[in-house]
């Protein structure tokens, strides 16, 4: 997966940086500040396709997961409630740090943020359509075309 690296290289980041404080006494005091991005800027999201087990997930990058949140921020606000729908594919969870998550089924979108939670309409499909275009790289290709298959099946 992607996420590993990312992964060793801030382990080995932080160990040297430790490392450094260890021998000088003290941390660096006169780092570079890094502007901090909105919580908002990363995301993780999930397929939920499977019974009893956790369903595949990934990270969003952080464009990708700011382009989605205000994909979905600007869909129209519904009164439809997502279909239960049983065993199979029941459709794409995106979760933001802050929190905020939405699920997304065919045309319906459940948003929540802030305690609050509101469907919205997507008739075109296009946030579930985006998560399953962007989910191709991290599901097994054969999860992908079952996964595909069933977001397609009901199709117009």
């Amino acid at each position: 997966m992607k996420r590993a690296p990312r992964i060793l290289r801030l382990a080995l980041g932080l160990g040297l940086l430790g490392a450094w404080a260890c021998t000088t006494g003290s941390a660096p005091a006169d780092t570079a500040r890094v502007e901090e991005k909105p919580m908002a800027s990363r995301a993780q999201a999930s397929v939920e396709v499977f019974s009893g087990r956790e369903p595949p997930t990934w990270a969003l990058a952080p464009d990708e997961s700011r382009a989605l949140r205000e994909a979905v921020e600007a869909l129209p606000v519904g009164t439809r409630s997502r279909p239960d729908v049983g065993l199979g594919y029941r459709g794409f969870t995106v979760t933001w740090e802050d929190g905020a998550r939405a699920t997304v089924y065919r045309d319906v979108v459940e948003y929540a943020v802030g305690g609050r939670t509101q469907v919205r309409e997507d008739a075109s499909r296009a946030v579930e359509e985006r998560l399953l275009l962007g989910s191709r790289a991290h599901l097994d290709p054969e999860l992908f075309t079952a996964v595909a298959s069933q977001v397609q099946a009901a199709q117009p």
